[in-house]
């Protein structure tokens, strides 16, 4: 009864062996899980900001450079129809123009508001004297924000159900004495503006939207049409001050959000643009890493049995053939004693036996 109390009241050494190393397995696990899964978090946050700003400032500066070099080819016909004939004039425009995709229309138009010579022919002896390209370009260099076709909505088809819109570019023209004598303007088409930022942006992984000074959105690629202006981004963004960081929006998701307070590059006139770009808050996701982080642990607690095994095997076995031999010495059998040499201690403990087992003998 003695016997059968002490071999089953206490748990074996293997057992709480292996129970001591599974969980010290565990806590192991959950600690490295715990520290390793925020700082994960952390990097990926760092990560994803770093990102948006970066891929935005990006996308901001390839669209101002674009939208510039048609500000250059502007400046470059400004200086070289200067002197020239209406014939030599129109054809420079017919080749700015070309297909018009990208520029709608081009055209010059004399100090008293009268279309002189244009793209295609184009509104030429129209009064143009109240638009504010005119009016703005007599003084010098203007880019305006988008706005409908006026005196073109007749001439130029839709694009889709949409009607045509553009963004407006003027500077005036000089003669050989540097006196104004009229002001050349083109329309870029805002369908084009909106596809090639589109592009550009998702290339990147992005959404953007271009911001007026009042608050309109100029162009956006997220091919939705919900407000954003309760986002605090949105309200950076009117009021010119850099940000980049976490954000709801409206759709219930949270991104990454950056504003870039002013998009313009060189010399371009400016438009008074301000961008807003997001990134998906799961856009670097960490599910392989996840998954490589449990494949590790897996393995290292594969590895871990095998030298507990191994440990119990070498170590512990001995013990246990000891504590065998002992039980049989308590009830008289006369057995070769066990002798182990694994460790300093089984060798002891066989010495003890065996000399328990001579002593007992009569």
């Amino acid at each position: 009864m003695t016997e059968k109390r002490a071999r089953t009241g206490y748990p074996s050494l293997v057992v709480a062996i292996c129970g001591f190393v599974a969980l010290g397995g565990v806590i192991a696990v959950l600690s490295a899980w715990s520290f390793v899964g925020q700082r994960l978090k952390e990097s990926r946050d760092a990560a994803l900001a770093e990102a948006v700003s970066v891929r935005a400032r990006g996308v901001g500066l390839d669209f101002a450079r674009e939208l510039h070099q048609d500000w250059r080819n502007l400046r470059l016909v400004a200086v070289e129809m200067t002197g020239r004939g209406e014939p030599a004039v129109r054809t420079a425009l017919d080749l700015i123009v070309a297909e018009k995709e990208r520029i709608s229309w081009a055209g010059l138009a004399s100090v008293d508001g009268k279309v002189q010579t244009a793209s295609s022919g184009m509104l030429e002896g129209a009064d143009v004297s109240s638009r504010p390209w005119f009016t703005n370009g007599l003084g010098g260099d203007f880019a305006g924000d988008v706005h409908p076709a006026v005196l073109l909505a007749e001439l130029l088809p839709p694009i889709g159900n949409e009607p045509r819109r553009f963004l407006d570019m003027a500077t005036p023209v000089t003669d050989e004495f540097g006196s104004v004598e009229g002001v050349l303007a083109f329309h870029i088409n805002h369908h084009w503006v909106e596809q090639y930022l589109s592009e550009t942006a998702h290339s990147m992984g992005l959404d953007v939207y271009v911001i007026d000074r009042t608050g309109n959105i100029v162009a956006r690629t997220d091919g939705l049409s919900e407000p954003i202006d309760k986002l605090q981004s949105f309200r950076s963004a009117m009021t010119g001050a850099r940000q980049t960081g976490v954000e709801k929006w409206p759709d219930g998701a949270t991104y990454f959000t950056t504003v870039i307070p002013v998009l313009g590059y060189a010399d371009l006139p400016a438009f008074g643009w301000s961008m807003i770009a997001r990134i998906n808050n799961t856009a670097h996701p960490i599910g392989e890493f996840t998954s490589l982080f449990i494949v590790y642990f897996v393995t290292l607690g594969i590895v871990l049995a095998a030298l507990t095994a191994l440990f119990i095997l070498i170590f512990v076995r001995p013990f246990r053939k000891l504590a065998k031999t002992a039980r049989a010495v308590m009830r008289g059998e006369d057995i070769y004693p066990y002798e182990a040499r694994t460790t300093a201690e089984a060798s002891v403990l066989s010495a003890a036996v065996a000399r328990l087992q001579n002593k007992m003998q009569p």
